[in-house]
């Protein structure tokens, strides 16, 4: 029987079963878009356990993050520099 087969892979370690990629999952199939297993249509994973939208960060805002880093490194680098000389 395929629950069989499925639970020996499990148990020798050559499946992963966590989150979303559980045995029941693995063994009915995937769920079909817009629906949660057991709760029905409409109800999203993310609105039935409440889960925050994935912000998107803008390209201004990762120049600005990764041009901060570069300045800090600097600075660092510079006051270092700086407590060597006499």
């Amino acid at each position: 029987m395929f629950s069989d087969e499925l639970q020996k892979q499990v148990s020798e370690g050559k499946v992963r079963v966590d989150g979303s990629k559980d045995v029941l999952t693995m063994a009915l199939g995937p769920e079909h878009p817009g629906r949660l297993r057991g709760v029905g249509a409409g109800i999203s994973p993310r609105q039935y356990f409440n889960l925050p939208k994935p912000q998107r960060v803008s390209f201004d805002d990762r120049l600005k993050e990764s041009l901060r880093v570069l300045l800090q490194e600097e600075t660092k680098k510079m006051e270092a520099k700086a407590r060597k000389r006499p």
